[in-house]
């Protein structure tokens, strides 16, 4: 006290510094440094000139939303509902998370559907309070693609160089994760381990500490959010140690 009082000045100044140190040096220090190219026009677009910056160049999709019921132990928990960003900045890896969600390639290809797939059960995908949860789920589906080829991998290299996400340790690509906006997100493998298959992972950005945050999403591409509504359903998939969840339905649901 006796320091504060004769030197508030000083302490006042010291703090400020402090918090910005620890946020690295910067109050933006989990935002993201990129430059969007707009499909439209050609030209670069700035999404961090402080005006609200156009969006990068995207897509029509066939549906705004798609959803999962997810069982566990044979007991159901609840429907995961995700509203997609729509015109998408990573069009052909989202239209095949929609494809596959309804399955309409199931048909002539027994694998290209989602139903009866499990998510990655295992330490880390189990919140206990232990430290090894990785606040995120994967499922990695069958393999079997339902845009272009089943057995080819998905490249959308023009799309995935439009909107590339720096954050400390690596990129993401897709949408731009913001802090105001729900903070679970749908994201498929862009690159490394699993690129351009069936799987996709729901990461809990917003919820998890701020030494992860965006870098959870690092190699993924963000497509859309878990409506707010679903959390509880999220919550219970990662607080369970019964068993894998389990996909028993899916579909996409109209924006009417």
């Amino acid at each position: 006290m006796v320091f504060q009082k004769k030197r508030g000045n000083f302490t006042t100044l010291w703090l400020f510094v402090l918090l910005h140190v620890t946020a690295g040096f910067t109050p933006n220090a989990y935002k993201y440094s990129n430059r969007c190219i707009s499909n439209v026009s050609g030209t670069s677009v700035d999404d961090d000139d402080g005006g609200g910056g156009a969006a990068a160049a995207t897509e029509k999709l066939s549906a705004d939303s798609i959803y999962f019921d997810i069982e566990v132990a044979n007991q159901s928990i609840g429907r995961l509902i995700f509203h997609l960003t729509n015109p998408s900045t990573l069009p052909k890896h989202t239209e095949n998370i929609i494809q596959l969600v309804n399955g309409s390639r199931r048909g002539i290809d027994s694998k290209a559907h989602y139903v009866g797939c499990e998510f990655d059960f295992s330490p880390s995908s189990v919140e206990d309070g232990m430290g090894r949860y990785r606040w995120g789920h994967q499922l990695r589906g069958r393999g079997a693609n339902a845009v272009g080829p089943a057995n080819e991998l998905i490249s959308d290299p023009l799309s995935k160089s439009k909107c590339t996400h720096s954050v400390f340790g690596g990129q993401y690509y897709g949408d731009l994760y913001e802090e105001n906006v729900p903070g679970v997100v749908l994201t498929v493998p862009v690159t490394g381990p699993g690129h351009g298959s069936s799987k996709f992972s729901i990461i809990r950005i917003n919820e998890s500490p701020m030494e992860w945050k965006e870098r959870l999403a690092i190699n993924q591409g963000i497509v859309g959010h878990l409506d707010p509504s679903c959390i509880n359903v999220l919550h219970a998939m990662a607080r369970q140690r019964m068993g894998p969840p389990t996909v028993v339905a899916a579909g996409t649901i109209s924006s009417d």
